[in-house]
């Protein structure tokens, strides 16, 4: 049985922060929290309410229980992992 551990959960919203493109300051502001909280949230140094977790993992498109826990429980994150891959050689194949 896996527990919750507040320092991952923080690391990991920062990577999935990062994937999306997406700033502190901008999530902070899609999810109306301050820059200051998020940074501490990310640093495993605050939790956040359940409330929270479920806007987080709206406005980054991650599941709940990755957050929480590290799992990838929802087909949609590996399928959106293979877009970007797509994506990303696209980009590569058309700049040659």
């Amino acid at each position: 049985m896996q527990f919750f551990d507040q320092t991952e959960f923080g690391k990991r919203l920062k990577e999935v922060r990062l994937l999306r493109g997406l700033t502190r300051e901008q999530l902070a502001e899609a999810i109306h929290i301050s820059q200051e909280y998020l940074c501490k949230i990310e640093q495993g140094r605050r939790c956040c309410s359940v409330y929270l977790v479920v806007a987080i993992s709206c406005q980054l498109h991650v599941s709940t229980d990755y957050l929480l826990l590290g799992k990838e429980s929802e087909p949609q994150d590996k399928l959106e992992k293979i877009r970007k891959i797509a994506d990303e050689l696209f980009i590569t194949i058309n700049t040659y």
